[in-house]
């Protein structure tokens, strides 16, 4: 039957009271006018009705279908006339009280706002995923030697490549400074890596130009080929498209760019610029298993899993250790996502931080469930008459649903709004090293969340004083209904409410006390040498133009004696590592004259190469023997330097002056090494809360290297000599960049940036916590106080005086506050853990914290009741007999 039969009648069978067959005949005859309207003659519109209709039975099966879209459309229209009625009447009753309004707006933006910021955070670096395809088949090796971790060799590649059946492809990598050469203005130093030719195979890295590495372009001897960066490629070529097959000056060497890739396509998303890490046959040798410096990456098979990929890759590793036993004692490698590789350090402080901000949402809450509690009571009456005029139980659920989800909607869009300004501010904040954060955006996901949030809440809030309104009509009715039982049990749901706000303080205070303490013993920690007055920077000496160790040397003294005379200056050190700016150079040795262990079982140590001047220049003494000196050069006797860790774990018992060490790095047949002329104090070179491993300190002219950082304490603000820095560096080499230009003191900054931000969220949220638990205590006493007004004017007609009120009702706050509390410290006990591995020097109980969070809520507490304690114990009691 035709579905244009549905369009007409416009009353129901019932309605127009006739029988079937008279409504038949009604329905033929206007099903014939809309035929003859459409151009039909009256004889073919009859007979196409008449064919349509069929027999009775099917024009009775018509006619009921149409009365049942007809009641449906009523009561569709019915409803929705209802909610329109619900929304004008709810924005006409929040519009009466602004003050309501405004409070539970506010409230609720705020606690909205901060969980969808934090989100936001969580999700562009936890939950998003990386921005290439399959980006979770894509595995990082973490290369375990010995039982400690440790990089890659040149040769493990070859093995892993050669025996995996799990894995699609293996790429080694490393990171690189590229010293950038331009015609039209200063040198420039860009982020490089060198990586194996198959490395954007792994990423399935499409170029937007040219082409990527092939087979051959690591091989030695291959014409020198880089790959750039779309962002470097606009920064440093102006998005110029011809620069595909140009050749430019890299490290010195002419290079020939050969394609560019999209921002964010290959890891690491900081590079500029990829070149081919070529191994030379020697660096292949057997020999060169303890080399170790690389990184190593992976894609999985397709159909293969992480776990099979754990699997085989340990076997594999274990066999290669048996194979050659003289430089492993044990060798494991554990792949993991590169997603977790990245954010594995942010992980667990990001969950702690949307943990706070979840508290704070919660009380945020908690304070506009007890508003509308209150509210709800206040409007009992109203309620009842409604009742009284017929409106059902559903109904005037379902206007305080409307009301509560209207207000949380525009607190939501408020919240909004507080969001993206604090999203900024966070950004701006937070440290720079955090991997990924500055990828967080507020996006769809943000946004689907938050309008849950929204919704969710709205509908809880009006669920609750609707639970709550269960008074008889006549009761409600009644003029002072004062003490009735739905009024006793709103007034212990909102005690309840305010004990558990005062808990979920307690655990964020305690969580961000610890996180605060924690961060001051991180002050008091000593670096190991004197970071103010001092000024860094950095330059790479590219092998091309420093082809040889006499060719770096003269350069360094040339450099040192420039940097000396700058006015203000008064010592200008070098070295191949900075305390904390994570260089590392690991070796191991042997002390001659001992018996000396296999090669996988030899000690190791870190190296650090440096001149004469850095230990004056960095504040650092010697406390026993002497620090290098201008003899200690070329041709003269080797000598080394130790750290106090070095002879508390080799020389316990011994003095190590004049022992001789040999370190496992040889260069044309010669041992590196020297004779130990001095001890130096522990320097913390890779964290603060981290011990300093064992050193040796090895003097530059003696044992070259082309990656500087230089050191120069002044007399003056180091700021004001950057200049004349960089004049004396480009009178030393007009093509070498200066970078990482910036105070000593600066890395110590940011070794505790992320302790210090994440303790300053969290005191934050605590803060406002804390603030919102004492309003949400300020309200359920005042509004006791408020419902309890006749009783204490009985009680102060009978004798009681204000000082006995007032000690009432501070007594009646605290005892909700102790209950909270005790609540609240059990809680952040049993949660400690969660953030024991954030904390530095103090215990998840630590008693301090513990004790003045007791005491600052004992406090709030007393403040909070002291208002309402006061307008109680001024209750005139005439006035309140009366009322």
């Amino acid at each position: 039957m035709s579905r244009r039969l549905f369009r007409f009648p416009w009353r129901s069978r019932r309605q127009i009271g006739v029988d079937v067959d008279d409504e038949l005949r009604f329905h033929l005859d206007m099903r014939i006018d809309e035929l003859v309207r459409a151009g039909m003659s009256p004889v073919a519109a009859q007979a196409e009705a008449m064919r349509e209709f069929g027999d009775v039975d099917d024009a009775r099966r018509y006619i009921t279908a149409v009365d049942r879209e007809i009641e449906a459309a009523h009561r569709r229209t019915e409803y929705m006339g209802d909610l329109r009625q619900d929304l004008v009447y709810a924005l006409r009753k929040l519009r009466a009280t602004p003050a309501f309004t405004l409070t539970v707006i506010l409230t609720l933006a705020l606690g909205i706002g901060a969980n969808t910021a934090i989100f936001s955070v969580v999700n562009g670096v936890l939950l998003k995923p990386l921005p290439f395809p399959e980006p979770d088949r894509v595995l990082w090796m973490h290369f375990v030697l010995d039982g400690s971790s440790d990089a890659g060799s040149p040769p493990e590649l070859a093995d892993f490549r050669s025996q995996s059946r799990t894995m699609e492809s293996f790429a080694m990598y490393e990171g690189a400074g590229a010293n950038l050469a331009r015609d039209d203005g200063d040198p420039e130093l860009l982020v490089g890596m060198r990586v194996s030719a198959n490395w954007f195979n792994i990423f399935r890295a499409t170029p937007l130009l040219g082409r990527t590495f092939v087979d051959g372009d690591d091989r030695e001897g291959a014409p020198k080929v880089t790959v750039l960066n779309e962002r470097a490629w606009r920064r440093y070529f102006n998005a110029d498209r011809g620069v595909v097959g140009r050749a430019v000056r890299i490290n010195g060497d002419q290079v020939t760019v050969i394609g560019v890739v999209p921002a964010g396509s290959a890891y690491a998303a900081g590079a500029d610029l990829w070149l081919p890490l070529v191994f030379s046959a020697s660096d292949l040798a057997e020999t060169r298993r303890g080399a170790r410096w690389l990184s190593m990456m992976g894609r999985l098979k397709p159909g293969a899993t992480l776990d099979q990929a754990q699997g085989e890759l340990s076997r594999i590793a274990s066999g290669i250790a048996r194979s050659y036993p003289r430089y492993y004692q044990t060798l494991n490698v554990v792949p993991t996502t590169l997603q977790d590789r990245i954010v594995r350090d942010l992980r667990q402080p990001l969950l702690v931080i949307m943990g706070a901000v979840a508290f704070v949402l919660l009380i945020a809450c908690a304070n506009v469930a007890n508003l509308f509690l209150v509210r709800a009571t206040g409007r009992e009456g109203e309620m009842a008459i409604r009742t009284a005029l017929g409106a059902g139980r559903s109904r005037l659920v379902r206007q305080l649903v409307t009301e509560s989800v209207v207000l949380t909607l525009i607190g939501a869009a408020c919240g909004l709004v507080l969001a993206k300004w604090g999203m900024s501010v966070l950004l701006r904040f937070a440290p720079a090293e955090l991997p990924r954060v500055s990828e967080a955006r507020i996006d769809g996901t943000t946004l689907l969340v938050t309008l849950l949030i929204a919704v969710l809440t709205g509908i809880v809030f009006g669920l609750l004083p609707a639970a709550q309104n269960r008074d008889d009509l006549g009761v409600a009715l009644r003029a002072g209904g004062r003490g009735t039982r739905a009024r006793h049990s709103s007034s212990r749901t909102r005690r309840t409410i305010v004990i558990a706000e005062v808990a979920l303080a307690v655990t964020l205070l305690v969580g961000a006390g610890l996180l605060l303490r924690s961060f001051q013993r991180l002050l008091a920690v000593d670096p190991g040498f004197r970071p103010e007055s001092a000024l860094t920077f950095r330059v790479r000496l590219p092998d091309a133009s420093y082809p040889t160790e006499g060719a770096v040397r003269q350069f360094v003294r040339g450099l040192d004696q420039r940097l000396t005379a700058i006015p203000g200056v008064r010592a200008v050190g070098m070295s191949n590592a900075l305390p904390l700016d994570g260089s590392d150079l690991t070796l191991s040795f042997h002390v001659r004259g001992t018996t000396e262990p296999p090669e996988n079982q030899l000690p190791s140590a870190q190296i650090i190469v440096v001149t004469p001047g850095f230990f004056p220049a960095m504040g650092m003494n010697a406390s026993r023997g002497r620090v290098f000196s201008r003899a200690d050069q070329l041709g003269a006797p080797p000598v080394v330097i130790v750290n106090s860790e070095f002879v508390r774990r080799y020389f316990p018992n011994e003095d190590p002056i004049g022992k001789h060490i040999d370190l496992g790095w040889t260069v044309d047949g010669v041992r590196r090494g020297g004779t130990v002329v001095g001890v130096v104090g522990d320097v913390k070179q890779v964290a603060l809360e981290r011990d300093s491993p064992p050193s040796l300190y090895l003097p530059l002219d003696q044992v070259s290297q082309s990656s500087l950082r230089i050191v120069l304490r002044t007399s003056v603000t180091p700021a004001s000599v950057t200049s004349a820095v960089r004049a004396a560096v480009k009178e030393s080499d007009r093509d070498l960049p200066v970078f990482a230009v910036r105070p000593l003191m600066q890395y110590v900054d940011e070794a505790m940036g992320p302790q210090r931000f994440y303790a300053l969220i969290v005191a934050i949220f605590a803060g406002v916590a804390l603030s919102l638990a004492a309003i949400g205590l300020y309200g359920v006493i005042a509004y006791a106080v408020s419902q309890r007004t006749h009783e204490l004017g009985v009680r102060v007609a009978l004798g009681a005086t204000g000082q006995h009120i007032h000690r009432m009702v501070v007594v009646q706050g605290l005892v909700l506050t102790l209950l909270g509390v005790i609540v609240g410290i059990a809680a952040a006990l049993a949660t400690g853990r969660v953030i024991a591995s954030l904390l530095f020097g103090v215990g998840t109980a630590d008693p301090v914290t513990l004790a003045v969070v007791v005491l600052l809520l004992a406090g709030v507490a007393v403040l909070a009741s002291y208002i309402p304690a006061r307008r109680a114990a001024r209750v005139d009691p005439l006035i309140a007999m009366r009322g």
